[in-house]
């Protein structure tokens, strides 16, 4: 496939990120084109807009307006709705249409320690381990759990998207270190279903334990490595994992190759270029349906406005 990498913002940190992911592409399948006219697929890669959170800009962008049947776009939001078709990185299972949507990892992390953790026999101290912020209600139970090897620390006094480089520094090489000491790495929700820490654990070689109840998984995994727990089940943790223990080494390398195979700087256009070109083999189901007309859906449940405006305050992490 023909791909057009665009924006319709001046800051796209997501789009650099692509574009430069693109250079490195080993696969050869798919392309960048700088024609939109002569694209097969037209794809905006779009940051959370604080200053425009209903992508009124996006929208009205002229190549919306004239490809309206190869436009797609790439969604981080925490709290996502169907701006237009593409691939979403937190669209719950309830509002996920196969014919339209794309569950998808993040682009980037953040985090640039994370990229140093993953060592073929690297001993480790922790069983499981997190460190996040208390962004959704399913974190404060996690942070209650008792196990003498495992390590729970609460960072709601950091931002990671809002904090001084010295701090960033600080912060990011006690979680690299922290994820890098653990055999199994809790991935909660956040304010959205999913979270930056999961790739990151899937790029670390240690075992993700998903708990979102909502999470729809990007279908180009077999997860099943993966430990997922539901929300009602988080005391179950400790004696869960202590059970699984000795799988913990097998299920870590399978998590690594996925992240290989499909998320690491050489194969994430790849599974770019995958994923739209299996949004356009369903175009057909999702034309009747106007750019942007799922809007007044999520604005009548006050969900988009509310949840979007708390993302200002809390990262993710």
């Amino acid at each position: 496939m023909k791909l057009h990498l665009t924006s319709a913002y001046a800051t796209h940190t997501g789009l650099d990120a692509l574009l430069g992911i693109a250079c490195m592409d080993r696969t050869g399948r798919h392309q960048l084109c700088a024609d939109p006219d002569e694209a097969d697929a037209i794809l905006f890669v779009e940051n959370t807009q604080f200053d425009d959170l209903l992508f009124r800009q996006l929208l009205h962008h002229p190549l919306v307006v004239r490809h309206p049947d190869k436009t797609y776009m790439y969604n981080e939001m925490d709290r996502p709705w169907d701006v237009l078709p593409g691939l979403y990185c937190c669209l719950t299972k309830r509002h996920h249409d196969p014919a339209r949507h794309r569950p998808f990892a993040y682009l980037y992390s953040p985090n640039p320690y994370v990229s140093n953790i993953h060592t073929p026999d690297r001993e480790t101290r922790y069983l499981f381990s997190f460190m996040g912020s208390m962004s959704h209600a399913c974190r404060r139970p996690i942070m209650k759990l008792q196990h003498p090897d495992a390590l729970l620390k609460d960072t709601s006094d950091f931002n990671v998207w809002n904090s001084e480089p010295a701090e960033l520094e600080v912060r990011g090489r006690e979680y690299a270190s922290t994820l890098a000491a653990s055999q199994f790495v809790l991935c909660p929700r956040g304010i959205g279903t999913s979270s930056i820490r999961l790739y990151e654990t899937l790029e670390a070689g240690r075992v993700p334990v998903i708990i979102s109840d909502q999470w729809a998984p990007p279908p180009e995994i077999d997860w099943r490595f993966a430990i997922q727990v539901e929300e009602r089940r988080i005391r179950s943790i400790p004696g869960l994992l202590s059970a699984l223990e000795g799988e913990a080494a097998d299920r870590g390398q399978q998590a690594r190759q996925a992240w290989l195979d499909h998320y690491a700087p050489d194969t994430l256009f790849n599974t770019v270029g995958d994923s739209l070109a299996s949004l356009v083999d369903c175009a057909q189901g999702r034309r009747h349906r106007r750019p942007g007309s799922q809007l007044n859906k999520w604005l009548a449940s006050g969900e988009l406005l509310t949840r979007n405006a708390a993302q200002r305050l809390l990262g993710n992490q």
